[in-house]
């Protein structure tokens, strides 16, 4: 399993490691929202620290971010913060917040967990 999910009271620490995929991020994305936790939860941090490699194509952003946008209609206020460095994958991770521009979640991109804690819990 290329991530590990740590359920706080009120958050999810989601950490990638390995090789991660767009198509394992959307699957990961969709057992969250099938958890019964996901209505209870104010944050997810996706950490992409870890990863060695990172396959997404433009279509798995428009998945991804089409996903989270129907989500976002019924599971209103959830900050969802994105740490990574990897130039290659932070052009990506723009794209996905360019699509969630106008949503009722809060996305953002951070370098370290100390900072995307910070903002996730505030």
């Amino acid at each position: 399993m290329p991530y590990n999910n740590i359920w706080k009271d009120r958050g999810l620490n989601r950490t990638f490691t390995k090789s991660t995929s767009g198509q394992e991020v959307l699957e990961s994305n969709l057992a969250l929202h099938g958890d019964e936790r996901f209505d209870r939860i104010d944050y997810v941090i996706n950490d992409f620290l870890g990863i060695a490699e990172f396959e997404v194509s433009k279509a798995d952003i428009e998945i991804i971010s089409t996903i989270d946008n129907v989500s976002a209609i019924s599971k209103k206020n959830l900050k969802i913060a994105i740490i990574a460095t990897n130039s290659s994958l932070l052009e990506w991770i723009n794209l996905y917040l360019e699509k969630m521009q106008g949503s009722a979640y809060e996305c953002s991109i951070f370098s370290q967990y100390d900072d995307a804690y910070q903002w996730a819990t505030q």
